[in-house]
Order: C-alpha cells, then sequence, then structure tokens
C-alpha cells in the first residue's frame, strides 16, 4: 500500500508498504478521506512531537475491510470515522476519567500508523460507524469537529451569551456553528483573510471583523460595553492570546483552543485575572465526545462541506507539507 511516511522535521517520503495485520480486537480500514492538520504541519516542521518512521494522518474515514474476532459492533462495509487518540486505561488520569490527560497517551497518525495511507488498522473501540448518506469528505472531520465539542463543554456557552472567536480556519469556524447551537445570541469573528471572513458570516456569523485593520477592541466594546460572555481563541498565536484576555467582560469565560509553538510565553498580569474574577481554560482534544460528534454531523447541524476547499492524492501531500498554503484555505484533505 502507498503510504506517507515521517522520518524526522522536513523528511517524508512516499513508500510502499504492506498492508497491515489486525489483532482480534481490532479492524482493517480502507482510507476514502484523510483530513490534513495543522499539527501534521506542525510535525513536519519540528514543532510538535511524533514518532520516526510512523504513517501520519490523524483524521481519518474509511470503510471496514476485515474485524477481528471479538470485534461485535463493527463489520466489512461499514463506514467509519476514527477516534484516533488511545488512552491505557491504567494510570492515574484514566481512573479519574480524565483519559484525554493520560500518560501513555497514543494517537493514531502520531505515534502510531495513521491514515496518510491506503489502509490503517484502529482499536475497534476508537472506530464510529456512520450513516450511509453522509460523505467521507465530511467524516474526515469528525476528529476536529469532536475535539470543537469538548471545547464547547469547556467554555460553558448559556443561551444569550455574547460570543467572540479569535480566528475563521476550520476550527473557528465549527467553533462558530457550536457557539450558535448552545445558544450564543451573538457571534463576533474575528479574521484576516476577507474570504474566510465571508464564509464566517455565511455560516451564521453575526459580525466579522480584520483584526489588522479595526480596532477590535473598540468594536466589541461598542456591540457590548461590558465585553464578551465568553472568549474564544482559535489562532495559536500569542498576540490573539493576550487579546482575548483584553476582550471578555468581568466575570467572562476565556477558552485558549489555538496550538500555540511550545516554547513561547506570554505576560500576564494576575491582578487583572483576579479582580476581573476570568476563567481562563485550555481545551485538549476529545474525551468522550466523539459519539455526540457523529450524531452532529448526521443531524445536518454543522455544515463541513463549506470548510473543506482543497483537496490532494497522497502523492501530492510531500509538497504541500512542504509548502505554504494559500491563506483564503480553510480545510484540505487527502482523497484516494
Amino acid at each position: 500500500m502507498k503510504s506517507l511516511v515521517f522520518y524526522g522535521p522536513g523528511n517524508v517520503k512516499i513508500e510502499d508498504k504492506e498492508i497491515p495485520k489486525i489483532d482480534e480486537n481490532e479492524v482493517l480500514v480502507k482510507v476514502k478521506a484523510a483530513g490534513i492538520c495543522g499539527t501534521d504541519r506542525h510535525i513536519y516542521r519540528g514543532e510538535a512531537p511524533a514518532r520516526t518512521q510512523v504513517i501520519l494522518g490523524h483524521e481519518n474515514a474509511g470503510e471496514i475491510i476485515e474485524t477481528g474476532r471479538q470485534v461485535r459492533s463493527l463489520k466489512k462495509g461499514d463506514k467509519v470515522c476514527i477516534d484516533p487518540n488511545i488512552f491505557c486505561g491504567q494510570c492515574y488520569y484514566c481512573h479519574r476519567g480524565e483519559v484525554h490527560l493520560c500518560k501513555e497517551l497514543q494517537a493514531i497518525g502520531v505515534t502510531r500508523n495513521g491514515g496518510f495511507a491506503e489502509y490503517l488498522v484502529a482499536p475497534a473501540t476508537n472506530v464510529y460507524k456512520v450513516k450511509e448518506n453522509v460523505s467521507y469528505k465530511e467524516m474526515a472531520l469528525v476528529e476536529p469537529l469532536a475535539c470543537c465539542l469538548h471545547g464547547i463543554d469547556l467554555a460553558g456557552i448559556r443561551p444569550g451569551d455574547f460570543v467572540v472567536i479569535l480566528g475563521a480556519g476550520a476550527i473557528g469556524l465549527i467553533l462558530l456553528q457550536l457557539a450558535l447551537h448552545s445558544g450564543a445570541s451573538e457571534v463576533i469573528v474575528s479574521e484576516p483573510n476577507s474570504k474566510k471572513r465571508k464564509l464566517a458570516l455565511k455560516l451564521g456569523a453575526s459580525k466579522v471583523f480584520d483584526p489588522f485593520n479595526d480596532n477590535l477592541e473598540k468594536e466589541i466594546k461598542i456591540i457590548k460595553r461590558e465585553g464578551a460572555d465568553v472568549v474564544i481563541e482559535a489562532v495559536g498565536n500569542i498576540h490573539t492570546f493576550k487579546q482575548s484576555i483584553q476582550l471578555a467582560r468581568k466575570g467572562g469565560s476565556v477558552l485558549l483552543f489555538g496550538v500555540p509553538p511550545k516554547d513561547k510565553v506570554i505576560e500576564i498580569n494576575p491582578f487583572e485575572i483576579y479582580k476581573r474574577e476570568l476563567k481562563l481554560k485550555g481545551a485538549y482534544i476529545n474525551p468522550f465526545v466523539t459519539d455526540r460528534a457523529v450524531r452532529i454531523l448526521e443531524s445536518g447541524m454543522v455544515n463541513l462541506k463549506k470548510l473543506v476547499t482543497s483537496q490532494y492524492t497522497l502523492e501530492e501531500l510531500p509538497n504541500v507539507l512542504d509548502g505554504n498554503l494559500d491563506e483564503s484555505n480553510v480545510k484540505s484533505l487527502v482523497i484516494y
């Protein structure tokens, strides 16, 4: 099978590999679509860890080709998507139900072979059947949808809340739609790219602003003098992390969702956090939410089709990882 293998920062190769064997609790999936995540690009650049000689790709959808003899809930021919995160079930955090913080956490496409290949193996516990009428392109976005759903759960948006989202990439646009379904009365989106701002409006944003040409803090105060009830940072940029704190009202919540460079730091005035009683939270991956994400996808509550703006073959992927994507690009997929 054709596979994209990671050998270290800046070094990936398309290779022919044997189709992997499964054990009794696993399934073999013929990959139909795989999302190209920012994490994949971070790994390629050496900005995020991954095992060398691993097949990358953690946002995957496909068709089951074979099931292990102990697998009961899935069968050959099922259309499925895959939660890439595999926890040990034995450590302190797993015993507390905080499996995403597992000390031995593994991930398909990071520490185990992933979906930038024609076939992949996954534990049956991580595989979710999806209705026939849902496309593989949409199914490949269930993993980021699940991560966003976990973030929305943490943000605690209540009906009538005024929400600001910084960033209108695929993640920001999913968070926008989930915030509206959570009852937000207004969702403001800040995004420098004009095409992404237009897409945010089509997906329900109340207003959009260009952070390079608009005074965002002033504009937010005009809409609501006190500031935002909830601010969600979906860029992973040091400036927007600091800005998100300034945009929140007293007693407001700030969700730091974007993935920043691991070596960057910001200055925070702790007295301001104390005096304004701000709630700052991080959001990491997708514990126990993939089933809900699948049901949201199947229901049509969230439009994922509009987020897919480019697609590639596996052979084109090394150049995609090595190059700079068009700033208007929202989400890219590898299609098999």
